[in-house]
């Protein structure tokens, strides 16, 4: 993946949240987005097969392998927040899509999530 843009996406209401991802660390792969079922709370929050997920509520991913990835998934119980790095072909197709208009989800919580996430690196 090249560089992308950095977003905020954020869901709440639990599981189902509408998307399935792929890769991690024994993988030697990012964690990436695999796929965003229709009608799905994914769907409508701008994420996008394809996107890395950098950290999980505060979490980094870059270390954790697909089961504690998944571990991690499952213990989540009402809010979703998730610090996405955007692929580079579509970093702006919800504008173009106003079905999916961007969100104010997208850009607050931002900040704190990614200096929470870059805390939680730094002290690993």
């Amino acid at each position: 993946m090249g560089t992308g843009d950095f977003i905020c996406i954020s869901m709440t209401g639990g599981a189902p949240w509408g998307f399935r991802l792929q890769g991690g660390k024994e993988q030697k792969q990012p964690l990436q987005v695999a796929k965003i079922r229709s009608q799905s709370k994914a769907s409508g929050s701008g994420l996008c097969e394809g996107d890395e997920v950098v950290s999980i509520n505060g979490n980094p991913c870059a270390d954790l392998t697909y089961p504690q990835v998944i571990e991690l998934m499952e213990s989540i119980t009402d809010s979703l927040q998730m610090l996405i790095k955007s692929r580079l072909d579509t970093p702006f197709l919800f504008l173009e899509d106003q079905s999916h208009p961007p969100s104010p989800q997208h850009l607050l919580g931002y900040s704190s999530l990614l200096i929470t996430t870059l805390a939680n690196q730094r002290m690993s």
